[in-house]
């Protein structure tokens, strides 16, 4: 009876190892399933915009931290004395403005003085004129008058020009081009002063923090990262074979090495639609790749996935095993029975 009851058992074992193995083989086509797939969340590369050593940090590696938050300082000393500057030009700029406004009513004035001495030269040619007729004056006397006269006029002209040349460069209808210039610098200035204060703009938690105080970072050197906790999902790579069931919104069954024992559902949200070439980048010549293999390894296709409710302790890169359901209630009772045996499994690996 003894044996019986070994034996059986060992049947048993025998019949669900060999149903569940060519359950396995054929399960690319009528159910995918892959032990290629990790958690994946957003994360946001936090970088210095203007160069200078790191005089604070307020934030602690895997902290929570919230958007507008300052992560870390920058000395300020050098930018504040650059904000002071640009605002001396614009000042310098705005004068040299003023000034020459002030030029303009000058030149006006000017103007109107050479029209005064030209109206009083043109009275005095009249009278010479009649005095000449009356042989009271000599001819002489007449052409110094129409010379100065004429001096006079061409004074006018000389005058109206140097009107019209300031009011041109004051015509505009904004500030003038230095006081343009001198402004944009000042709000540059102004922007490198606040970018010393490096803050968060998003919620998340802190990583890879490996600051200094004392650290001299360069525009552009990564201080730190900020992982969106709110935003993730599974990146899954399944055999191509299984392409038609590799749809959007199909259900999918998985299990996390870090979660023993525990099964999750989760839904298909899209798949990458071509993948990277490395026979042929850009326009470079094609590299052909010679394979003795007979059979040939398969092509995997990019599946990004959405878990419900997902595990607040994975972290990003977490491993992952996932199988996507058929919808035909027998493959999809043997495919759940699978995934809760592998789900077991982990305990051990």
């Amino acid at each position: 009876m003894k044996d019986n009851i070994y034996k059986y058992i060992s049947y048993l074992v025998v019949t669900v190892t060999v149903f569940f193995s060519i359950f396995l083989i054929v399960s690319d086509n009528i159910a995918p399933f892959t032990t290629q797939a990790s958690v994946h969340k957003n994360v946001a590369i936090i970088a210095a915009e203007v160069s200078g050593v790191v005089t604070h940090i307020n934030v602690e590696n895997g902290k929570r931290v919230h958007k507008g938050q300052v992560l870390y300082s920058i000395d300020k000393t050098g930018y504040r004395i650059a904000v002071k500057e640009a605002e001396a030009t614009l000042h310098q700029a705005e004068e040299a403005d003023s000034a020459k406004w002030q030029e303009l009513a000058k030149a006006k004035q000017s103007r109107l003085q050479r029209q005064a001495e030209r109206d009083n030269w043109l009275h005095k040619l009249t009278r010479y004129q009649s005095l000449l007729i009356n042989g009271l004056i000599t001819q002489e006397e007449l052409d110094d008058v129409q010379l100065s006269h004429a001096v006079a006029q061409s004074a006018i002209i000389a005058a109206d020009a140097e009107v019209l040349r300031i009011s041109a460069e004051l015509a505009q209808e904004n500030d003038s081009a230095a006081i343009e210039l001198a402004r944009a610098q000042l709000e540059q200035k102004k922007r490198d002063l606040v970018h010393t204060d490096i803050v968060a703009l998003v919620d998340g938690s802190i990583s890879n923090l490996q600051l200094e105080v004392g650290t001299y970072l360069s525009a552009g050197d990564i201080g730190l990262f900020i992982v969106n906790e709110r935003h993730a999902w599974i990146n899954a790579d399944f055999n191509e074979k299984g392409v038609n069931y590799l749809n959007t919104d199909a259900e999918v069954v998985l299990v996390f090495d870090a979660l023993p024992g525990e099964t999750f559902r989760g839904t298909i949200i899209n798949q990458d639609r071509a993948i990277y070439d490395a026979s042929s980048v850009g326009s470079q010549l094609s590299d052909v790749t010679n394979s003795d293999r007979w059979i040939r390894e398969q092509q995997k296709i990019r599946t990004r996935i959405s878990v419900n409710e997902l595990d607040a302790k994975l972290i990003s890169g977490s491993r992952a095993t996932a199988m996507v359901l058929n919808g035909n209630s027998v493959v999809d009772f043997f495919a759940m029975s699978w995934m809760n045996v592998v789900s077991y499994f982990r305990y051990i690996y």
